[in-house]
């Protein structure tokens, strides 16, 4: 610490405990003891140790590096991006989407960003689709989710464009 003290003075800044021979630490510049040093250490929002050296903030909280870890697969997260499900369980990003993405109903495969690229989730008749994935049953025509021209015109729980659904209508009629 750059200071000489008599032994008698080189003490604790807290308890004012002799630290002359006693393991110490530096906090603030100034002695502290090992007991109030450890006082002063937060501890893991996971599994209550005291945090000595490397600390992850995360969701207002201190973790063990080891600790803030993915609920599925248990990888350390350390600084990448992570998800929080509704019971407050972390997640890696690739697993939240593997275990709660919506699943498309036209490819079967979840609905999920891929990188540098925005994804939407379209909504129709309770189903879910890729953007590339909304189309015509009939014709396969990419349909519009917006209401137009080119939206999609339901019936009897298909997806359909406007012309197919005015065709399948007259033929279901006859």
């Amino acid at each position: 610490m750059q200071k000489q003290y008599h032994p008698g003075c080189f003490t604790c800044r807290t308890c004012h405990r002799l630290l002359a021979g006693q393991r110490y630490f530096q906090r603030d510049g100034c002695p502290t003891c090992d007991t109030c040093f450890q006082a002063t250490l937060e501890k893991c929002a996971k599994c209550q140790g005291l945090i000595t050296e490397h600390i992850v903030h995360a969701l207002g909280k201190g973790y063990h590096p080891s600790c803030f870890s993915c609920a599925a697969c248990g990888r350390a997260i350390g600084t990448e991006s992570f998800a929080v499900d509704k019971q407050g369980d972390v997640y890696c990003v690739p697993d939240y989407y593997r275990k709660y993405a919506a699943v498309c109903s036209a490819c079967e495969r979840p609905i999920v960003p891929r990188e540098d690229e925005d994804t939407y989730k379209i909504e129709c008749l309770g189903r879910s689709f890729h953007e590339s994935c909304y189309r015509c049953e009939s014709c396969r025509m990419p349909l519009s989710p917006e209401l137009t021209e080119n939206g999609c015109y339901p019936l009897d729980d298909h997806l359909l464009c406007k012309s197919c659904h005015i065709h399948w209508r007259n033929e279901s009629s006859c």
